[in-house]
């Protein structure tokens, strides 16, 4: 007995094996793009409801950078605070007792126009506007520029009365610088300074004061030194309080841009489901390499390949097709038979099998070309047909 025989053959994998590891494959598949959307629900739920509770300085944000402590603060020393997110809605509830009001402000989406603040400065008899931008400064106090960024304890040195028990006050923001002619033609009250002087976190130009340390106000900042008594300085000398955040309603029709109307947490969110696509690309993508020539393991006769090919045309009923393969096969022999070149037309293998078995060339012709087969014995028949004219043209070459 031979080696060949002795030798044990390969198992080979049962249709159950296979299904159950496609099985497996399938379920570890659908459990990592199930962890991928987890982390990206996950992502944008940190992302977008992180500051869960409000905006910055908002009165009921419990967040670091919200303001509710302040707020409760001021409910517990008798202010009545009302909450606006529109001009029309803080001039309605100034409106009541515009001398025992004070507007707070602060647009940090910057949605009010310059006419706005214009407005916004009449409607009660002190109103404090945070962080403004210098839209803001140009019409509510001219000559008031933005300047560095502040951070660290400062300290007031000014001779405004109300802050006259105030030592420091810690927290970061935006120092004002103020021009010499403002100062006098205005009026300003300059406090808090930074860089030499120069620069500062308070300033008051008559009944309007512009508060740079906005960091002082938030929770995480108003317990520190002396900030909460400056917060009640400036927001509670009156018997109102209307905390004014501007929002969508604010800007003029026609305005909004995309990403005014849209929630922050909306870009953070496309961009992670973004990253998470792309690196599902590449952990999936396929990599084709160059091509790997592997020898069968078995030898495959070339008739299988006909009688397949022919199985497949007979349950599509694919005559036209079949026939066509037939056909090219007979006039590629035809054009050996008559010297013809492989790249010679149809019709000149018409003419020339014609002259050779002294054919008519339409008859020709439509066994080569036209003739459709209508069924399956007409298909036989003109195969017959083809086998009969290629045998008639070899024995009219070879009697020549």
């Amino acid at each position: 007995m031979s080696d060949t025989l002795l030798r044990p053959r390969r198992p080979t994998r049962a249709p159950a094996d296979e299904a159950r590891r496609a099985t497996r494959r399938a379920r570890v598949t659908i459990g990592v793009v199930a962890g991928v959307v987890i982390a990206v629900i996950a992502g944008v739920f940190v992302l977008g409801l992180g500051g869960s509770g409000g905006q910055p300085l908002g009165p009921t944000s419990t967040q670091p950078d919200g303001a509710k402590a302040l707020v409760s603060v001021l409910r517990e020393q008798g202010v009545r605070v009302v909450t606006t997110d529109s001009l029309a809605a803080t001039r309605k509830a100034a409106a009541a007792d515009p001398e025992g009001t004070t507007v707070f402000a602060y647009d940090s989406g910057q949605y009010l126009p310059a006419a706005s603040w214009k407005a916004l400065a009449p409607l009660s008899a002190h109103t404090v506007v945070v962080d403004p931008g210098q839209a803001a400064l140009d019409a509510i106090a001219p000559g008031v520029s933005a300047g560095p960024e502040l951070d660290g304890t400062l300290s007031p040195r000014c001779d405004l009365p109300a802050l006259a028990e105030i030592s420091r006050v810690t927290g970061s923001g935006t120092a004002y610088t103020v021009t010499s002619g403002a100062s006098e033609t205005l009026g300003a009250t300059t406090c808090l300074p930074v860089s030499g002087d120069k620069a500062f976190g308070l300033v008051q130009v008559g009944s309007v004061t512009i508060l740079g340390a906005s960091a002082a106000l938030t929770n995480q900042s108003i317990v520190d030194d002396d900030n909460a008594a400056l917060a009640l300085t400036l927001l509670g000398d009156s018997s109102t309080l209307v905390w004014y955040q501007p929002s969508l309603a604010d800007l003029p029709e026609g305005s909004g841009t995309l990403a005014s109307l849209t929630p922050g947490w909306v870009t953070p969110g496309i961009a992670l489901l973004a990253v998470a696509a792309i690196a599902a690309g590449v952990w999936r993508g396929r990599r084709f390499g160059p091509l790997v020539v592997e020898r069968l393991p078995v030898v495959v006769r070339s008739t299988e390949t006909t009688e397949g090919r022919a199985r497949l045309y007979e349950r599509s009923s694919a005559r036209v097709h079949a026939l066509d393969q037939i056909r090219i096969g007979t006039i590629g022999r035809l054009q050996r038979l008559t010297g013809l070149s492989r790249s010679s037309r149809v019709d000149d293998v018409v003419f020339r099998v014609a002259g050779l078995i002294g054919a008519n060339p339409a008859d020709v012709r439509a066994t080569l070309v036209d003739t459709v087969p209508r069924d399956d014995k007409h298909l036989v028949s003109l195969s017959d047909a083809l086998r009969d004219l290629e045998s008639a043209t070899a024995r009219a070459v070879a009697t020549r």
